[in-house]
């Protein structure tokens, strides 16, 4: 009977001193977690270890067959290689020019006569002058960067000559550095989302991201709603149109309802979201579940605003010092003309807010006053504390052994430029206090005057096929 789920693979036959082995059809092994068999971890160790060596090796002058070595000639041709090389690193393409896929030397530095060196110098000169003239920016490199070792430099001088590892470290830490000054963050002008770009400059105003570019839809955002948008009107209530017909749009916050506070924002909200908050201990609180806004019928309840302070359910912890109990957080402050203001221009721009009656009689409770704090109108509670309330709050709170008290004894006079300072190490103390010990001592000393003896218990074994009866 054949399985039809395996029949590409087989169980080897466990040998001696050997566990089975899973292999393929062809009774080679099967790759590893890493995707690898043995024989290609072996072979990527070798080729890892060839790489090394070559990395490690001190770089070697360059000879061309066409100029004499140690001329002058020679040491024009040197410095106009290195020349080049510092130009790609200041634009950011050394590893194109200079570093070709598959290892293939570069044609700069295979040239097999002066008319082949001086036509692949001159095209690098072109594309090094191209990319200046487009205004991208450059590197500044002021360290001294070199390709190819200059005898003049190492030949007579005790200076060592650098390896390949510390001329391709040296190359990648300023690539490295060309890509983080060159990464600007742009807004695209459709979905006004903000992208990191490279070698975008950040005042670029006609940038539209990829997505935008693909969609070809400048108004899709504005069409299906998904921007928090608002359109400006004209006094009468009529959409202002621009020169092509269309409603203009405003993606900034007015400052109408900016500058709300808290209180201010839910005396003129018309849902209210219901979100539990649970008291952990030692006035900690969290959040639990989610924030959820159910479906209601607000027709009758909320047409008329602001509402009334009796149906603001609002729930202030105690704020306040040891000199006084008063509550004045600012968060509950509410200014009338704030309140009333934002409800005219929400009745003007929001369609959900079009049909609401202002009623500036549900602010009487502020008796006048321009402005006035709704947390002061609240009252104060006396709730019960609990058993385990009073047990949690007893508790002595404990944190890590690294956010411990730090020990200043090493330093002079106990003085350190910086003093930190916790509560106690979250790990129990295995001594006992003065009072255990005084406790334990007293018990020591009654074992003594009464002749006893410390001894061991042993239990017998437990044995299930003879229990003892």
């Amino acid at each position: 009977m054949c399985c039809p789920l395996n029949l590409h693979y087989f169980i080897k036959p466990s040998s001696a001193g050997s566990s089975n082995i899973r292999m393929n059809k062809r009774g080679q092994r099967e790759r590893t977690s890493e995707g690898l068999t043995k024989n290609m971890r072996r072979t990527k160790d070798r080729t890892s270890k060839r790489l090394r060596c070559q990395l490690n090796t001190d770089a070697n002058y360059i000879r061309f067959d066409w100029v004499e070595f140690m001329s002058t000639e020679y040491f024009r041709v040197i410095d106009a290689i290195n020349d080049c090389y510092k130009k790609m690193l200041e634009i950011g393409k050394c590893a194109e020019v200079f570093r070709p896929v598959g290892g293939q030397q570069p044609d700069i530095l295979t040239a097999k006569s002066k008319k082949e060196f001086m036509r692949e110098k001159e095209n690098i000169s072109r594309r090094y002058n191209r990319y200046v003239n487009t205004g991208a920016p450059r590197l500044s490199i002021s360290i001294d960067v070199e390709i190819v070792p200059d005898p003049r430099k190492y030949a007579n001088s005790k200076q060592p000559m650098p390896t390949e590892r510390e001329i391709l470290v040296k190359e990648q830490i300023l690539e490295h550095e060309f890509t983080t000054n060159n990464l600007n963050i742009v807004k695209c002008n459709v979905c006004l989302e903000c992208h990191i770009q490279k070698n975008v400059l950040p005042d670029h105003e006609s940038y539209i991201c990829k997505k935008c570019h693909k969609r070809k839809d400048p108004d899709y955002f504005l069409k299906n709603n998904l921007h928090p948008v608002w359109f400006e009107v004209n006094e009468d209530g009529s959409n202002k149109l621009d020169s092509s017909g269309k409603k203009i749009p405003n993606f900034s916050i007015p400052h109408e309802l900016k500058r709300l506070t808290v209180a201010e924002r839910l005396l003129i909200r018309r849902c209210a979201t219901f979100v539990p908050s649970v008291h952990l201990s030692n006035g900690n609180f969290a959040l639990k579940g989610h924030c959820v806004t159910f479906p209601q019928d607000i027709t009758h309840m909320c047409d008329e605003l602001p509402n009334r302070k009796e149906t603001v359910l609002v729930f202030i912890r105690y704020i306040g010092n040891k000199d006084t109990s008063a509550v004045y957080p600012k968060s509950m402050r509410v200014n009338r003309r704030n309140v009333i203001e934002a409800l005219l221009w929400l009745k003007k721009h929001n369609p959900h807010y079009r049909n609401v009656t202002i009623n500036e009689s549900n602010l009487d409770w502020m008796k006048d006053k321009d402005e006035a704090n709704i947390g002061q109108e609240g009252e104060i509670l006396s709730t019960k504390d609990t058993q385990r309330y009073k047990v949690l709050s007893t508790e002595e709170e404990m944190v890590a052994n690294a956010h411990g008290r730090m020990d200043l004894s090493g330093c002079a006079d106990n003085e350190c430029d910086i003093e930190i300072g916790a509560m106690h190490p979250n790990v129990g103390n295995t001594l006992p206090n003065s009072a255990n010990v005084e406790l334990i001592q007293s018990f020591i000393d009654i074992a003594k005057k009464t002749g006893q003896s410390s001894k061991v218990m042993d239990f017998p074994p437990i044995d299930h096929d003879n229990p003892i009866k």
